[in-house]
């Protein structure tokens, strides 16, 4: 199949093969060979309908506009794959642009379509994505989050915490939150003595299902700023350390965890979070996406 744009040059897909030119620029894409592609199906932040397949290491974008995000999914039903749409080509961001309403244009997206999801085991981003057990209902113990002292934990407990560490189902190996299928688990560092061992002083175990997680920037509490700031150091010149103490705190993001306490009081937790910039920000993602999948 070919389609061409003069603004920007020609594609043609053939035998599993994607063949591209943009300007002197001529690659090829191998569907049979690993690759990576991300599917993004909905509605712009101008309001257009459209869908995008973005090959981000040959740095190719086709767009089709009018592209209704459920006819992506009929094609490709990955529902919590295909992200939501990000800008459009008029917004900013540069690419192949077809349109819906011309035939070929749209049997050429949707084609491409059909043989990705043919050879998604051979997509690295997809893979990445796969290993969560996105369609698995969580079914936790209990439907508060609970907070295990780890100096006091009773043998029932440690059991149970010893159980979750092997059932981590994220690559945020070294992340303050990890998820299981059932529950999000996050490590609390209060004293100095849990700074210095590694040992937290609590476990914050929150049943899936039962929370809400996002990503912001929150209002610094400058007391506990301080003293957090006192701490860390104090464990950096006891360790011979010169490294400085980093970003300020509304420089950081957080993760923001919600739920209720045993009681059923509305309970918050914060914990150090990911930028765009660190090489684990598209897993971090994931991993919102998949405690926001199921909530009660």
């Amino acid at each position: 199949m070919k389609a061409a744009k003069k603004k920007y040059g020609t594609l043609s897909f053939e035998d599993e093969q994607l063949e591209y030119r943009i300007g002197k620029r001529k690659g090829k894409i191998d569907l049979k060979r690993p690759y990576d592609a991300r599917i993004r199906a909905g509605s712009s932040g101008v309001g257009k309908l459209a869908a995008q397949i973005d090959f981000p290491q040959a740095g190719l974008i086709i767009h089709l506009h009018g592209a209704i995000r459920q006819e992506v999914l009929n094609t490709f039903p990955e529902p919590y794959f295909i992200d939501e749409l990000s800008i459009l080509p008029e917004e900013g961001l540069w690419g192949f642009t077809f349109t819906a309403n011309d035939p070929e244009q749209k049997r050429f997206f949707f084609t491409l379509l059909e043989h990705l999801l043919k050879n998604r085991e051979k997509n690295t981003y997809f893979q990445d994505y796969a290993h969560y057990p996105w369609y698995r209902e969580p079914s936790p113990a209990f439907s508060y989050i609970k907070l295990i002292k780890t100096d006091s934990m009773t043998v029932y407990e440690k059991d149970f915490i010893e159980t979750l560490l092997t059932q981590f189902v994220d690559r945020l190996e070294n992340s303050y939150v990890r998820a299981t299928p059932d529950y999000l688990v996050g490590w609390v560092y209060r004293s100095l003595k849990s700074a210095w061992t590694g040992v937290p002083d609590y476990y914050c175990i929150m049943p899936l299902g039962h929370v809400h997680v996002e990503v912001s920037y929150p209002k610094p509490n400058w007391k506990l700023f301080v003293i957090g700031h006192v701490v860390l150091e104090t464990v950096s010149s006891l360790a011979g350390s010169s490294r400085p103490y980093g970003p300020t705190l509304q420089d950081q993001r957080y993760l923001y965890v919600r739920g209720c306490d045993e009681k059923g009081r509305v309970l918050e937790m914060a914990f150090d979070w990911y930028d765009p910039t660190d090489s684990q920000y598209e897993e971090s993602k994931r991993l919102v996406r998949f405690v926001n999948r199921f909530q009660t």
